[in-house]
């Protein structure tokens, strides 16, 4: 019975030697050799051909691809006798042999994923190359996540073409809010205008009622543009013209008559957008009016401060100061600009590319600024820009990225941006493989403020709480008299100052499960109704506390956490404890059978129960229970909080009952006995933690054989007391952040020969 229990915990102790013959093997014989005859020499999925736990370690990819259709269910088929608990036993059995011998397969990098940047380091890097911010959410959708459960992996980070059109609006906006274009002016003369006529240019010439006088104008920025038509007195009858673009009428112009005759003027505002208009004025008399010239000024306020120091910076000189060798330099700031924005060296020949871009422009006739813009625009949008490439080995085996492919992988790892003055020196010196180098630079950069983005990002990513208030416990009318959007964005800031204050301080890891401090604003103060025992903190800041009692501490207390594991008004065990074991602890918990009904909450549920007594019904059916009885302890011990994450000791008019024992009989009372069994299975977490980070580091889904540097780094951190940058540093200086492999052959090849 013990063996069954066990098979609950959520990662499976080192297996002993003969458990495979004795109670793994069995099991997988009498539900799979009917399909899986080990017998038959065409058995495709010879996995019960292996006798011993090492021809397991031996065939990895093979058993790994067992323990998944345990877990999912697929395998057996659905006639199957396989139990619930054996079930879950073998398949943890499986992961932990393969996890525990992962160091077998040797060193392992994995090979280069190409991706682009993300919406957030695609602002980062923006703001820090120009000087703009730019509201990315308001061009480009939500990137997908993958993998650990990341927007930085490769694997969703493609390039469809919709959104490259968006890159090209994007790329034109921000050149737009970065350079000064001097206000467009422009005149022109009616002997020039189409239709083609025999006038002299000095002479006005003669537009006739429903005739067009039209001419073709560049626009360079949307803007309001003043259209003044020049022309000579008429000394007959008023008339009307109109004032025509692309076709379409935007303005009137009211000609009244003066005996006196000579030349006038009136003038029409319209508003344009960027790019090729045509411009017509039309009559509208029958005698014809005499035309001189129309005239197109931009009625363009000054430029801000910040906005010529940001063009300043790029040109090297003031707004509207032309330079005496456009060319030279334009190739001058050319040649500065693509090593930042490639964050790389670059060659002569990619300058003279976007050279040519310039040059294109000039033919045409556009200004200084504007050609400029148009070189700078295709760099925005060069593969070297939007994606982060890295040169893939050509020989198997690991190989060691260049030092400026190192230096943007720290810099998007830790800052989401690209790299500073600081680290591109290094690369050029050749440093950064240097460990002791590298060590220091992520100290470095962990006292940047701009590391702030690390804790906010992979905190609200990993713990999910990002969309807390919105998508995830939406701050809906009928409770925001005390749950408001401003609580709910608080709640959502408390998970990322933890995580930055064990960076800044290098806390414990175990600080995620037992932190004795949290962060509070005012606001959260009342939320959490604890202000008689928390004093002090005022106004929105956030102010560091010390817990005045056990209830909280660490991430399980944190009320974002504790309101998207609930329903509305009804907290969830079962939520709270598969919450614990997958996203705490890294366990895998199966999704119910698909015959198994779902447990009613809301109104229609039955009424006066509580939520452990619904569940004790929930589990009697025994396709229930196993699941239930490994995640429901969990969430019990979690039931002091209620939907939102205030503490409460009654429910329906009875005390709570927090109460559980896991499936290896430790019982529990209540959230702080919960973190200290929590806290029996540390390795658990910072194994899972590990994982995470380096997922998150690596822009990819990790694989087996990323196991073993896991596990090397997880032991690390034990021999040094579980330091937190500890874990940053150890993840920057591993194998798979530092190295690039070329495999031997091809992972889904490798699989299919094992199978």
């Amino acid at each position: 019975m013990r063996i069954l229990l066990l098979a609950f915990a959520v990662a499976a102790a080192a297996p002993a030697a003969d458990e495979f013959q004795q109670s793994i093997r069995p099991v997988l014989a009498e539900n799979c050799s009917g399909c899986h005859d080990p017998s038959n020499p065409k058995q495709k999925v010879p996995f019960l051909r292996d006798q011993t736990a090492e021809d397991v370690a031996s065939h990895r990819r093979l058993w790994a691809n067992v323990a998944e259709q345990l877990h999912n269910r697929t395998m057996p088929p659905g006639d199957s006798k396989l139990g619930e608990e054996a079930r879950f036993r073998v398949a943890e059995w499986i992961r932990g042999t393969l996890r525990e011998t992962a160091c077998r397969l040797g060193d392992y990098a994995g090979e280069v994923t190409v991706r682009r940047l993300n919406r957030r380091e695609y602002r980062n890097t923006i703001r820090d190359l120009l000087g703009v911010d730019l509201e990315v959410s308001e061009i480009f959708p939500v990137d997908n996540t993958g993998g650990e459960g990341f927007d930085t992996n490769g694997e969703t980070l493609f390039l469809p073409p919709m959104l490259l059109e968006r890159y090209m609006e994007a790329a034109q906006q921000v050149l737009d809010r970065a350079i000064v274009t001097p206000p467009l002016n422009r005149q022109f003369p009616a002997a020039t205008m189409d239709p083609p006529a025999q006038v002299e240019k000095d002479e006005p010439r003669a537009l006739a009622a429903k005739q067009e006088l039209g001419f073709e104008l560049s626009v360079y920025l949307e803007d309001e543009y003043e259209v003044r038509l020049n022309y000579e007195r008429p000394a007959d009858a008023g008339r009307l013209l109109l004032v025509k673009a692309d076709g379409l009428k935007v303005a009137e112009l009211a000609i009244g008559k003066d005996a006196n005759g000579g030349a006038t003027a009136r003038s029409a505002k319209v508003r344009l957008a960027r790019g090729v208009h045509r411009l017509s004025i039309v009559g509208d008399a029958a005698l014809p009016l005499g035309v001189h010239s129309v005239q197109v000024t931009q009625q363009a306020p000054e430029p801000s401060a910040e906005k010529r120091a940001v063009h300043y910076r790029l040109f090297r000189m003031e707004p509207g100061q032309p330079p005496l060798q456009p060319r030279r330099a334009a190739r001058i700031l050319i040649e500065d600009f693509l090593p930042k924005a490639f964050r790389r060296p670059a060659e002569a020949a990619e300058a003279e590319r976007f050279l040519a871009l310039f040059d294109r422009a000039i033919e045409r006739g556009d200004p200084y600024e504007e050609s400029v813009k148009l070189a700078l625009k295709g760099v925005l949008l060069s593969p070297d820009f939007l994606f982060r490439n890295e040169q893939a080995p050509t020989t198997p085996g690991l190989h060691p990225l260049s030092d400026y492919e190192l230096a943007v992988r720290l810099s998007y790892f830790l800052w989401s941006t690209a790299p500073d003055e600081r680290l591109t020196r290094l690369a050029s010196e050749g440093k950064l493989q240097d460990e002791a180098v590298l060590a220091g630079e992520v100290e470095r950069m962990l006292d940047d403020p701009r590391s702030r983005v690390f804790a906010e990002t992979f905190m609200g990513q990993w713990l999910g709480t990002k969309d807390v208030g919105g998508r995830v416990a939406p701050t809906v009318n009928a409770v925001q008299h005390f749950y408001t959007p401003e609580v709910a964005k608080d709640m959502r800031e408390e998970p990322v100052l933890l995580f930055a204050h064990m960076l800044g301080e290098n806390r414990s890891l175990l600080d995620f499960l037992d932190a004795d401090y949290g962060f509070l604003t005012e606001r959260l103060v009342k939320f959490y109704e604890m202000e008689s025992e928390v004093r002090g903190v005022e106004g929105a800041g956030f102010q560091l506390v010390r817990w005045p009692d056990a209830r909280r501490g660490g991430i399980l207390g944190l009320g974002a956490v504790l309101a998207m594991t609930s329903h509305f008004e009804q907290t969830s065990p079962v939520l709270r404890g598969a919450y614990v074991l997958e996203t705490v602890l890294g366990a895998s918990v199966p999704s119910p059978p698909p015959d198994v009904p779902p447990l009613e909450t809301g109104e229609s549920s039955e009424k006066g129960l509580t939520i452990r007594q619904k569940l004790q019904r929930h589990r009697a059916d025994p396709s229930c229970s196993a699941c239930h009885n490994m995640i429901d302890p969990m969430g019990f011990g979690l039931e002091n909080f209620d939907w939102l994450g205030r503490w409460r000791s009654n429910e329906n008019g009875s005390p709570v009952d927090a109460s559980g024992v896991t499936p290896d009989g430790e019982t529990f009372e209540g959230p702080a006995e919960l973190r200290q069994v929590l806290l029996g299975r540390k390795d658990e977490l910072v194994r899972h933690v590990t994982a995470k980070v380096l997922g998150y580091a690596l822009g990819r889904s990790l694989l087996d054989e990323d196991q073993c540097v896991i596990q090397q780094i997880t032991d690390k951190l034990a021999r040094e007391g579980y330091p937190t940058r500890g874990l940053v540093r150890e993840v920057v200086l591993s194998k798979p952040f530092r190295y690039a492999q070329l495999l031997e052959q091809p992972a889904p090849q490798r699989l299919a020969e094992e199978e």
